[in-house]
């Protein structure tokens, strides 16, 4: 009677372990004009979006969207569309050029919170 209270564990050893992406695909970046990219490879291979659709097994959305730049690939996706289309669409983050942040030039003020507090003392000192 004990035996169907207890919870039923899984042996650890049965679990999948969790795959973790290459390095050198973890630290990459989906190239900006991903969408062209992968249009222009469909296009040179003469496949129509059903055909890549099928092939990456994905919906036909998910391919259409791709396309016109609505959605973002998966990491899986990006590497299934790169096999099939023989394109590249993932750089190393160091190839990519990010641009240089710019610096607002900010006026120093001419009064300060500091100023402000200190004059509020010395006034209510003054009484």
């Amino acid at each position: 009677m004990g035996r169907a209270n207890r919870p039923i564990v899984a042996p650890s050893h049965t679990h999948a372990p969790i795959e973790r992406l290459p390095k050198a695909i973890e630290e990459s970046d989906l190239l900006e004009e991903y969408s062209s990219i992968v249009k222009a490879g469909r296009e040179k291979l003469g496949m129509s979006q059903q055909d890549l659709a099928f092939k990456a097994k994905e919906k036909l959305t998910v391919i259409q969207k791709i396309e016109i730049g609505k959605m973002l690939p998966t990491m899986r996706l990006t590497k299934e569309l790169e096999h099939i289309l023989r394109i590249k669409l993932l750089a190393p983050r160091d190839e990519i050029e990010l641009p240089a942040p710019t610096r607002k030039m900010v006026p120093a003020p001419s009064m300060t919170l500091g100023d402000i507090a200190l004059v509020k003392n010395k006034e209510e000192s003054d009484d």
